[in-house]
């Protein structure tokens, strides 16, 4: 699986740390698990030692991410975040993602719907969308 495909899932979650320097998201808001399907969390993520990781899985069938800070980490790949930018309740961030073998850098937009629900889209087709649920701290 490529960096881009896998970042992708990285990437709805790098919009959240992003999102903490606008003015009405704190770092709380961002923080955390994320999946695209909150029926999933259980079998995505375990705890282990008072935080969420990802369970021991076969294969990349999951589709969540864990930002931590500036970072977000997917099953296979990780992301910094490089710069963000808010207009309206549009927030896009800038990602630089590697995993074992390559790296790549992309841009990211998502918005809000609640503190526990998060849209990915592409400006150009807003209509195309990937929602992402926060699973239980």
């Amino acid at each position: 699986m490529s960096v881009r495909t896998t970042a992708l899932a990285a990437i709805a979650a790098s919009p959240l740390l992003l999102a903490a320097s606008a003015a009405f998201a704190s770092p709380d808001r961002l923080q955390g698990a994320w999946v695209s399907d909150a029926a999933q969390c259980d079998q995505v993520f375990v705890a282990r030692q008072g935080r969420l990781t990802f369970k021991k899985q076969k294969g990349d069938v999951w589709s969540g991410f864990i930002v931590s800070g500036k970072h977000v980490r997917g099953v296979r790949s990780t992301c910094d975040l490089i710069s963000s930018k808010q207009k309206g309740d549009v927030l896009s961030f800038l990602l630089s993602c590697k995993d074992a073998i390559t790296f790549d850098t992309m841009s990211v937009s998502v918005r809000f719907k609640d503190d526990n629900t998060l849209v990915r889209f592409d400006p150009d087709f807003p209509e195309v969308e990937t929602r992402y649920n926060r699973c239980n701290r």
